[in-house]
């Protein structure tokens, strides 16, 4: 029955008090929306994105910043590393702009793509992106294929670690960090599995692929730091006329032409800032000189190559620019499901700690609905006369919050040589004084005649308990699993304090530690991906829930 009549409802009053009720009740729902959308919105986020508090993330709609996220993940999260590339001085990722389809290196993209064909390269020369997340502690693409690629070509873990002579202790930890091989202490084919890697990368799909720049490291790390950006400073310094930084070039010898300076800066890089994998006896050979020696190919050939200099930098920028709009689709799915696919494969081959939480769930709420019930059903039906006395005590346990009760909990399970057990998990926490309250005050409001009814048939005590009290108590009953399952799922100190072996962390403690070396998006993520269990319990036993709520204040 409801609070007001249905004669009730049709005065005006009545209908602008529901009216406003209803409105209040929105206002609630858009107010508890509009953070969780945040919250999914923050879950995509990289570095380049992640001061933006938008609801639908820009990446989604914006090829622009989503082309800025892309550069992001191509170039590791390296600025530096992408200014050698492009010979730029970008100072943040958003501030690179996405150029039109027929800007004026465009033209070169097809030269440039036939000559990364011909395989004139070698594998020192190809950086691979979409691999490394430092910052944002993600597991990109190419890093999981890489696992993938391990995985399906050994078997199994210690396979692998026996052929490549490494100690992984799980396929989540299989990481090397890609060779710098433009510093001078890089080497090729340290390890085997810096072999496996070179190897791999070479397989890789061409917007995740970048070619090194060694005129770009010159330019970048060490004539800018020492002659700043301004090109007139390094004009003054070597009795130079460059128009731009882009006229200053690197030949496979010094030229005849070459002041004194420029000779002394050659020699110095060369000598300490560049690996000897890019010269031998003072003569280079780096990409753009095997570039130029392609493009004087073509033109001794008769081929009508683009108005521009040979010597202009590598076209990377404009290659990458269409590579990106080739591949949006593919960079925008990878971006947007990144940090997810993150955490999933953390939980899912991280440990036990999916196992050790359904076990400790399953086993929390089957103990809350024995004990917590066989003792609300003593004091509902047999009433002791020390019943207050009993609930005041019960009622006292809740004025103790559990962070003070868990020292003396853990040396008495300590004592006890429980520890790293379930059974430290589940015993502390098995009896409730507030679920007994609450379990108590709904036994009482049960008929007493069908107990009656029942003795007169022959009915035991243990046919009262189950098959009536329990029977009738299916709502309160849901309420009382949904609580034990909500704290043991989402209990994190308590575990981690008493089950300090890895092997026996549940997968809050695990995203605890994914947390700590991971950025806000993947973070975000792992929050949104911990809620669904709950989520879920509760929509799938909602209406018995309601009913928990509301056939007690009925009654």
């Amino acid at each position: 029955m409801g609070i007001i009549a249905a004669i009730g409802r049709r005065a005006p009053r009545t209908r602008a008090l529901v009216a406003l009720i209803y409105g209040a009740l929105l206002l609630g729902a858009v107010a508890m929306l509009y953070p969780l959308g945040l919250l999914a919105a923050g879950s995509t986020k990289s570095i380049a994105d992640q001061r933006e508090h938008v609801l639908i993330p820009r990446f989604l709609l914006n090829d622009t910043a989503l082309w800025q996220k892309h550069l992001e993940a191509l170039f590791n999260e390296s600025l530096d590393a992408l200014n050698i590339a492009f010979d730029s001085d970008y100072v943040m990722f958003a501030d690179i702009p996405l150029p039109p389809a027929d800007a004026p290196d465009a033209a070169w993209v097809p030269l440039w793509r036939e000559f990364l064909a011909a395989d004139r390269l070698p594998s020192t020369a190809i950086a691979l992106g979409h691999y490394w997340a430092p910052q944002a502690g993600a597991f990109p693409f190419q890093l999981r294929e890489f696992r993938r690629h391990l995985q399906a070509k050994y078997g199994s873990l210690p396979a692998m670690n026996d052929a490549l002579g490494t100690d992984f202790d799980a396929w989540y930890s299989v990481f090397i960090q890609p060779p710098a091989y433009l510093f001078p202490y890089a080497q090729p084919d340290a390890t085997p599995l810096a072999t496996e890697f070179d190897a791999f990368k070479l397989s890789a799909p061409a917007w995740c692929q970048v070619v090194l720049s060694v005129e770009g490291f010159y330019k970048r790390l060490y004539l800018k730091p020492r002659y700043t950006k301004d090109i007139s400073a390094y004009n003054e310094a070597h009795g130079t006329a460059h128009a731009t930084w882009a006229d200053i070039t690197l030949p496979a010898d010094t030229p005849p032409t070459a002041t004194p300076q420029e000779r002394a800066d050659r020699h110095e890089f060369l000598t300490h800032s560049l690996s000897p994998l890019w010269h031998t006896n003072g003569r280079l050979h780096t990409p753009e000189l095997a570039w130029r020696a392609f493009l004087a190919e073509q033109q001794a050939a008769g081929r009508e190559l683009p108005a521009a200099q040979l010597t202009a930098p590598l076209p990377q920028f404009a290659h990458h620019a269409q590579l990106f709009r080739d591949n949006k689709p593919a960079i925008r799915r990878e971006l947007l499901a990144r940090n997810y696919r993150t955490v999933l494969d953390y939980i899912l081959f991280h440990g036990r700690g999916i196992f050790n939480t359904v076990v400790y769930c399953a086993l929390a709420v089957l103990l809350a609905l024995v004990v917590n019930p066989l003792a609300a059903y003593a004091l509902s039906r047999f009433r002791p006369s020390a019943t207050p006395q009993i609930l005041l005590f019960l009622m006292l346990t809740m004025a103790f919050p559990h962070m003070v009760t868990q020292i003396p909990v853990f040396v008495l399970l300590r004592e006890l040589g429980l520890l790293n057990t379930f059974a430290a998990l589940i015993l502390p926490g098995m009896a409730s004084g507030y679920s007994i309250f609450l379990l108590k005050g709904f036994f009482d409001s049960l008929p007493r005649d069908l107990y009656e009814s029942a003795q007169l048939d022959g009915a035991g005590e243990w046919t009262l308990f189950w098959h009536i009290t329990m029977r009738l108590s299916a709502p309160i009953l849901s309420v009382i699993a949904l609580q034990a399952f909500s704290v043991a799922y989402a209990n994190f100190m308590y575990a981690l304090l008493i089950c300090q072996d890895p092997k026996m962390w549940t997968l809050m403690v695990w995203l605890y530690q994914l947390q700590q070396r991971s950025g806000p998006g993947v973070v975000q993520a792992s929050l949104l991906l911990a809620a669904i269990p709950t989520l879920a319990v509760f929509l799938a036993c909602q209406r018995v829930l309601l009913r928990g709520i509301v056939v007690p204040v009925e009654k």
